[in-house]
């Protein structure tokens, strides 16, 4: 059943997957924002193109993040030094924690590379409140495919209409409906801000 953001059925919520970029995170164009400006910092003359064909390897798993850095001819980078240029979404750590006070099940469905996901959860204490983590890297699929969802629901245990997505692409917003899963955009307009999340969430 494909649902609109007004028609939540939050007491059929099981659980509630965040995506990372852009959503977790603040930066939605990481590659563009981040890591293309930190290879360059570090001597890398790629174009943009190749940058993002390297990432791609990289976050599909075919290539470890080692050797993505010596691909990209970035001297010097490290995994823990980039990491260090991502922020938490304002207001995050505090809806997780209101969420997880509930009792809803909190996961993780992301793009990301895998080297590079756990990094992140660990230095913002994230596994504290998500207990769930489908990164690209470990999982083989992307989104919007659809199997992605497909292998969320069955790694969950939890049929797709009594999970909530909640991402910053409308593509992926879309696909997830179109698996039957509940999907609110966070970044749209009406939906901006963790705050605003929040309200939409509530009651819960």
């Amino acid at each position: 059943m494909s649902l609109t953001p007004t028609a939540l059925e939050r007491d059929a919520i099981d659980v509630v997957v965040f995506d990372a970029m852009g959503v977790l995170y603040s930066s939605a164009d990481d590659v563009g924002e981040l890591l293309a400006p930190y290879l360059r910092d570090h001597g890398c003359v790629l174009d943009r193109g190749e940058i993002a064909r390297l990432y791609e390897e990289c976050s599909l798993g075919t290539l470890s993040s080692t050797d993505f850095w010596a691909a990209a001819g970035a001297s010097g980078a490290s995994d823990e030094e980039y990491c260090r240029h991502h922020r938490l979404t304002e207001g995050v750590v505090a809806l997780l924690a209101e969420l997880d006070a509930t009792g809803v099940r909190l996961a993780c469905l992301s793009n990301d590379v895998s080297e590079w996901s756990k990094l992140l959860r660990e230095r913002f204490g994230l596994s504290e409140y998500i207990t769930d983590w489908f990164i690209r890297g470990d999982i083989g699929v992307r989104k919007p495919v659809p199997e992605a969802f497909a292998t969320l629901s069955r790694r969950l245990d939890v049929i797709p209409e009594r999970i909530l997505l909640i991402d910053d692409r409308e593509a992926n917003v879309d696909a997830a409906r179109t698996a039957g899963l509940q999907a609110l955009r966070f970044g749209s307009p009406a939906l901006s801000t963790m705050d605003q999340l929040r309200q939409e969430l509530r009651p819960w």
